[in-house]
């Protein structure tokens, strides 16, 4: 091989290793044999044989060297060494084993999910959306399905997908949220909200004991209907609810003077005149027996009518649930939505599971009234009570309506605060559960899709219907283990020995060795 030739050895020597540390370095991120490592891996080999193709001479002189029979032992050693993991790498994909080592098992599934999957009547197969703008919650989903795909023996796989990048599978779920999880079983699916162990294995159990699941919204009064898609409508909560698998009906109390057998719940969702009184003793007989009721109920502004007229259903709150919906509207300018004090948004959330995964997500009530508990030992017998959403501390209930147009200000004939915007209530005697909202338009199509509104209504039905105690998972308490580094002193000598004599140590050592090698060249 010519001099002109043999100069561009090195060029490709340099391409060959540069391909091939590429290769390496695309399969250890991408942990899949992609079509990027397969080429760079072909141009890596490619340049070391041109390499040695135009300069064979060079070639030879090397394996004749001393660096050539190190080099080979070197090789030999890691060929075997590769050898051994692949080995150990197919044995324990063969036989899988994980092992638990944190306090409290916090990366085990809880001894009920366990028994769920072994009681599958069928595969399962949860098909999750995430988009790039949620890696480090599909990181988390990713995690935790994994644990269920281990521990199914087969029975449970799931799939990633992007809502963004392949619309046509999101449509094909009916997704329209970043951050879904559906699970499949046959033909029936249900969606999840948030990758938790308690949600994903709840969906499992409805999957796997399907009941009736019928909620009925009252109609006749102006209400939000369920099928409108205006503004005004409730279609996009009501399709959230669909694809929990709720049945979603009307009810007509007007031509009814019953609540059919199969209602999970009844929900009202703003009425714009009062609910009659007639109509107010069948609700109260129905949650007498043990019925879940949830009330959208907006500021007295907002009705037909005589403003000053009764209004039989906040009666009836106040006297069977201890629940005060005053005639008023919140006046909120600290925490509502800018330049809008009648817009209050939550100022803190209460300890409850329909709000514990709202933490940190806005929700916005346009034109609200305020919702009062009893303090401590001064409500009915057998009621709990939650503060869902709190207003503001400075928020109070305007009760002068005509200072609306102009400057409303606190004053003695208003409502002080603290003032709630979501209350939840429960009657430990006869396992009524009642959620009431001093407003209904935060669930409206038109302000479903601000912050959390949409999921505050369809956990409040999750609440109220009591689907979160189908399953009630051991709970694991984590334990936080802090260096509590006593004085200054501790730190300095810390910082000292890790900074300064361990670096120090590892260079003079390699400065003996060193020295001692060149004394036995």
């Amino acid at each position: 091989m010519n001099a002109t030739y043999k100069r561009f050895a090195p060029v490709a020597l340099a391409l060959g290793l540069a391909g091939l540390v590429f290769a390496a370095g695309a399969a250890l991120i991408q942990r899949q044999f992609t079509v990027y490592v397969q080429a760079s891996l072909v141009v890596g080999l490619l340049g070391l044989a041109l390499a040695m193709l135009l300069n064979p001479a060079a070639v030879q002189v090397w394996l004749q060297g001393r660096q050539a029979r190190y080099g080979g032992n070197v090789a030999v050693m890691a060929v075997a060494l590769l050898g051994i993991l692949i080995l150990i790498n197919y044995l324990s994909v063969r036989n899988p084993l994980r092992w638990d080592w944190s306090e409290g098992q916090q990366n085990t599934l809880a001894p009920e999910t366990l028994e769920a999957l072994k009681q599958l009547p069928q595969p399962v197969q949860a098909v999750a959306f995430y988009s790039t703008s949620f890696a480090n919650a599909r990181q988390t989903a990713e995690t935790l399905l994994e644990q269920y795909r281990v521990a199914s023996a087969g029975q449970f796989t799931y799939a990633f997908h992007d809502p963004v990048g392949e619309p046509t599978v999101a449509r094909q779920y009916d997704v329209t949220r970043d951050g879904t999880v559906v699970i499949v079983m046959g033909d029936q699916h249900e969606e999840v909200q948030f990758a938790t162990e308690d949600q994903v294995t709840g969906a499992l159990i409805r999957l796997a004991h399907p009941t009736s699941r019928t909620i009925y919204f009252l109609t006749g009064h102006g209400e939000h209907a369920i099928d409108s898609t205006e503004d005004a409508g409730l279609s996009r909560v009501a399709d959230l609810l669909k694809r929990q698998n709720y049945t979603l009906l009307p009810l007509n109390l007007a031509i009814t003077s019953t609540v059919p057998a199969d209602a999970r719940a009844i929900v009202i969702a703003g009425p714009s005149v009062p609910v009659t009184p007639a109509e107010v003793d069948v609700i109260q007989g129905y949650t007498d027996r043990g019925g879940a009721l949830i009330v959208l109920l907006d500021s007295r502004i907002q009705f037909q009518g005589d403003l000053t007229a009764p209004e039989p259903l906040a009666d009836y709150l106040a006297a069977a649930w201890s629940v005060q919906a005053p005639n008023d509207v919140i006046i909120d300018f600290s925490n509502g939505i800018t330049n809008q004090p009648l817009f209050p948004t939550d100022f803190a959330y209460g300890d409850s599971v329909i709000t514990s995964r709202l933490q940190g997500i806005k929700t916005v009530f346009p034109v609200a009234r305020g919702l009062i508990i009893p303090a401590e030992g001064t409500a009915l017998p057998n009621l709990t009570f939650t503060s869902l959403v709190q207003a503001a501390p400075d928020a109070w209930g305007e009760t002068n309506f005509d200072s609306l147009n102009t400057n409303p200000a606190f004053d003695a004939a208003d409502n002080p605060p603290p003032l709630n915007l979501g209350v939840a209530v429960e009657n430990t005697a006869t396992k009524a559960r009642l959620v009431v909202f001093g407003d209904s338009d935060f669930a409206s199509n038109a302000f479903a899709d601000q912050g959390a509104n949409a999921n505050l209504l369809a956990n409040s039905v999750n609440w109220a219907t009591v689907e979160e105690t189908l399953i009630n998972l051991t709970p694991k308490t984590p334990t936080t283990r802090t260096l509590a580094l006593s004085n200054a002193l501790t730190v300095n000598v810390i910082f000292f020995v890790v900074v300064v004599i361990l670096p120090l140590a590892v260079l003079v050592l390699g400065g003996v060795v060193w020295f001692q090698r060149r004394r036995h060249v």
